[in-house]
């Protein structure tokens, strides 16, 4: 019978060898999945706060972060890691924060990501090259865009222009529940504050269409921490990096994702059909509907929309 001291050990030692590879002075590859492949982002408002979180967060821990491609049921980041243990403290109070966040507002539980965070260290000139690439052309090769440019939530957009997607913002000339909501976020990234979904269902209800989306661009110019600098340095300029990773998608063979390459568009077509046709409205209401009825609507959506039991199942988590 083994002692409980060795017992113990052999758990720490399992433990020790999941860890993924960091190094301490060096690019990375940081990749966050889901259990399940389960969706994590339904809606504008799950991008703005998982964006608000690393970037209070990233600021924190000292953290720089180069390169991001939020999709809908993973993470992509490149991370310049200076201390390990920094960094690996950042990844863990990310994945607390935003799995409460998170569970709190879709009236879930249990874990937001699979454990341990996929990562891996790049050394090579041309496999940072390669990363970058491979990163900022996830929605591209997801259907989501036709373009690395033309996706809101690579970030890429927002190294050119201040409001990529939508009109030039004059706060002097916005309505006052325009302006109100965009004090309101001001002040919460003076303050160090990640936003929350209650705010944002506060500041945005009274917004009209062409308001919001201003709102969005003045939200992610406020939080945006990315370091575009460091990643042009790899290529001669912004103009060269976008013409480049267009070029080229990149690829990754040191991390497993088997998610790459699929089409993601099936999953904006039933949200649309759930929210409008069907006349749920929000995905909070569907989510927390009782898993039979999850499962009727599962086969009405493929019957529907086309998709695929999987893709059902991944929506509703099923």
């Amino acid at each position: 019978m083994a002692r409980p001291w060795q017992t113990i050990k052999e758990a720490k030692d399992m433990r020790r060898r999941n860890q993924p590879i960091v190094r301490a002075n060096a690019i990375h590859h940081v990749y966050q999945n889901t259990p399940n492949g389960y969706l994590i982002f339904y809606s504008v408002k799950d991008y703005l706060i998982c964006f608000s979180v690393i970037s209070v967060l990233a600021r924190r821990y000292g953290i720089q972060i180069s390169g991001v491609s939020l999709m809908p049921d993973h993470i992509h980041l490149i991370v310049y890691v200076e201390d390990p243990v920094r960094f690996r403290a950042f990844i863990r109070e990310f994945t607390k924060v935003f799995t409460r966040l998170w569970n709190q507002h879709y009236q879930q539980s249990g874990p937001l990501f699979n454990t341990p965070f996929g990562c891996t260290p790049k050394l090579a000139h041309k496999k940072i090259r390669s990363a970058i690439a491979y990163v900022y052309n996830n929605p591209v090769e997801g259907r989501l865009a036709a373009r690395v440019e033309e996706d809101r939530w690579n970030f890429l957009a927002y190294a050119a222009a201040k409001s990529p997607f939508s009109e030039k913002l004059r706060i002097d000339k916005a309505r006052w529940e325009l302006r109100k909501a965009l004090y309101t976020v001001k002040a919460y990234r003076k303050e160090g504050r990640w936003l929350d979904y209650s705010l944002l269902e506060r500041v945005t209800q009274q917004l009209s269409l062409r308001e919001t989306q201003q709102f969005i661009d003045y939200v992610v110019r406020k939080y945006n921490f990315i370091d575009y600098t460091a990643a042009t340095a790899f290529y001669e300029s912004y103009n060269s990096m976008v013409i480049a990773l267009n070029a080229n998608t990149g690829s990754e063979y040191e991390l497993v994702e088997d998610t790459y390459g699929k089409d993601y568009r099936c999953y904006k077509k039933m949200i649309r059909h759930l929210c409008l046709a069907k006349g749920y409205v929000t995905m909070e209401r569907v989510l927390t509907l009782p898993e039979t009825d999850r499962c009727r609507l599962g086969q009405m959506l493929m019957r529907e929309t086309g998709a695929s039991d999987i893709e059902t199942a991944k929506l509703l988590r099923l």
